[in-house]
C-alpha cells in the first residue's frame, strides 16, 4: 500500500497508516516513470533490503497493462532451447525502472550479497516478477518475494526459466478468487509462476497453499470466461472488486492512495 503514496512523505516514511503500520523502514528512495505509469521504491527494513512496485493507478499504467497482452522476447532467457517471451508492456516498464532501481539499491548500501525482498500488487506484481528474475540472474541475493493480484507475465518458456532460477527463493503469489486480474491474460499463451497462496475471499475465510504447478485448478487455475467478465464488471465499483481487497478485513481500505491518507486504513 505504501507504494501508492507520493512525495517526500514516502521517502521520510511518514505517508500515513501505510507507513505507520510498517515501522522501522528507512533509506527509502523512489523511482518513477510517469510516461509509462510505472513506480517503485527501495528501502531497508530489519536487516534486509526492500524493492516494492506500485500497482496500476493511472491511464498510462492501464495502457501498459493492455499492451502486455502481446508477447515480446526477454533477452538472455531461454528454457530447453526455447526463447522466453513476456508481456510487452510489463517488459518496457521494468526496463525503464531497472537501471535506476539498481543504482538506488547501491546508494543505500544494498549490495548483491545483501538479502533483498521483492513485492508488488497488480501490474507492480508483474514488474516484481521480472525484477526477481533479472536480479537473481544478475547475482543478487533474493530472500523472498510476495506478490498480490498478479496477472500472468510470460509464456511456458519463461515459467520454466523462472522456476529453475528461483528454486531456492521463496516466491509466493497471493491470489483471491474474486480478482479478475489473476485470470488474465488467457492461459492459452500465458502462464503463472511461483507458489500460489489462494484466498477464496477475505482473510476470515482462510487460505490454501496450492500444488506448485503454477496453474492449480483447485485454486485460481480453473478460469471461466463468463465469470471473469462478470468480475471485471463488478470492478466498476471499487469496493466490490476483489483486486483491491487483498488482506481485508485486517487491512480496512482498498489498495490505492486511500491507504496513504485515511487513518482508519488498518486495524490498530
Amino acid at each position: 500500500s505504501a507504494a501508492f503514496c507520493d512525495g517526500l512523505e514516502l521517502e521520510a516514511w511518514e505517508c500515513g497508516p501505510a507507513c505507520r503500520h510498517a515501522p522501522g523502514v528507512e533509506d527509502v528512495r523512489r523511482v518513477d516513470d510517469e510516461e509509462l505509469g510505472a513506480h517503485a521504491f527501495v528501502g531497508r527494513w530489519r536487516g534486509q533490503c526492500l524493492l516494492v512496485f506500485r500497482g496500476t493507478d493511472s491511464f498510462e499504467g492501464w495502457m501498459q497493462s493492455l499492451r502486455s497482452w502481446d508477447l515480446d522476447y526477454l533477452p538472455g532467457c531461454s528454457a530447453e532451447g526455447q526463447p522466453c517471451r513476456v508481456g510487452e508492456g510489463f517488459l518496457e516498464s521494468y526496463r525503464a525502472l531497472a537501471p535506476r532501481l539498481k543504482q538506488k539499491l547501491s546508494e543505500i548500501g544494498c549490495s548483491k550479497s545483501t538479502p533483498l525482498a521483492v513485492t508488488g500488487h497488480s501490474m507492480g506484481a508483474a514488474l516484481a516478477t521480472l525484477a526477481a528474475f533479472d536480479l537473481k540472474s544478475s547475482g543478487y541475493t533474493l530472500s523472498r518475494s510476495y506478490t498480490f493480484g498478479q496477472p500472468r507475465v510470460g509464456d511456458e518458456a519463461f515459467v520454466a526459466a523462472f522456476n529453475a532460477i528461483s528454486a531456492e527463493m521463496p516466491f509466493f503469489r497471493v491470489s483471491r478468487a474474486d480478482d479478475p486480474v489473476i485470470y488474465l491474460p488467457s492461459s492459452d499463451r500465458f502462464h503463472h509462476v511461483g507458489t500460489e497462496v489462494h484466498y477464496p475471499g477475505d482473510t476470515t475465510r482462510g487460505y490454501r497453499i496450492c500444488d506448485g504447478s503454477c496453474e492449480d485448478r483447485s485454486c485460481a487455475g480453473d478460469e471461466d470466461t463468463g465469470d471473469v467478465a462478470l468480475m471485471i464488471l463488478q470492478c466498476v465499483v471499487p469496493s466490490a472488486c476483489g483486486h483491491g481487497r487483498y488482506m481485508m478485513p485486517p487491512k480496512r481500505e482498498l489498495m490505492g492512495t486511500s491507504s496513504c491518507r485515511n487513518r482508519k486504513a488498518f486495524l490498530p
